[in-house]
């Protein structure tokens, strides 16, 4: 019989167990409104258009997505976690148009591991440029004329969507110091497993490597120009 440990072993793929039960007591939370940011050229971003969120699976009964008249919510969570936390509350889905990009799908295990990114230090990165026809999709929904007010949403509300915020804050012409800003407020949610902002620096790198956003949007997640200038036009004042 060989001698197993002359065998070249498989290199092990680093995993992070995900805590269901944390994440199920931050339903609801990590809500914020992205309108009011200055734009450039004395332009804001719209408020009560476009709002972020962590997963809606439990919302308390005062939650303000209640009292909302939402006409499209965005979940990019994988089919695992909605298996864990459930789909968004029955209140939320009921007038509304629900729209489910599974943005880290192949990351996710049944047993509740996740497949970390094998550069540590880019995990953001990894998030957008590992799934472009997802994110193919969400600015094609963001670009029809009829889907304001809308939220989108993961699990945390911090990673994916801290992602896609950047990306479309900076379509909107939004600072990177305010953007960088708005991605750390989710520390005040998960104080104990902190967001720095270098986790975004190689998100912006890549985005300038591309020459800016309008190129990294077009070349390479395929968004056209006339969508781009449909997004600016519901989203900017």
């Amino acid at each position: 019989m060989p001698n197993d440990e002359r065998r070249p072993k498989a290199p092990d793929i680093p995993r992070m167990v995900v805590d269901f039960n944390r994440l199920r007591e931050a339903g609801g939370k990590n809500f914020r409104d992205l309108g009011g940011h200055p734009a450039g050229d004395g332009r804001r971003v719209r408020r009560g258009m476009i709002y972020r969120s962590s997963h809606l699976a439990r919302i308390p009964d005062e939650h303000p997505v209640r009292r909302m008249a939402v006409r499209t919510l965005v979940t990019l969570q994988s089919r695992v976690e909605l298996r864990h936390l459930g789909a968004p509350h029955q209140d939320v889905l009921r007038d509304v148009r629900w729209e489910h990009l599974p943005i880290g799908e192949r990351w996710f295990r049944d047993g509740g591991a996740i497949e970390l990114a094998s550069q540590p230090g880019k995990e953001h990165l990894v998030m957008l440029t590992g799934f472009p026809s997802d994110w193919r999709r969400f600015f094609a929904i963001l670009a029809q004329r009829d889907v304001y007010p809308l939220v989108f949403h993961c699990s945390a509300g911090r990673d994916r969507t801290g992602v896609a915020s950047a990306m479309l804050l900076e379509l909107l012409g939004v600072e990177r110091e305010v953007i960088v800003a708005d991605f750390l407020k989710s520390n005040l949610v998960f104080p104990d497993s902190p967001l720095t902002a270098a986790q975004l620096t190689p998100v912006f790198e890549t985005i300038d490597e591309a020459g800016g956003i309008r190129n990294f949007l077009r070349e390479f997640i395929k968004v056209s120009d006339a969508e781009m200038e449909a997004i600016r036009e519901d989203l900017l004042e």
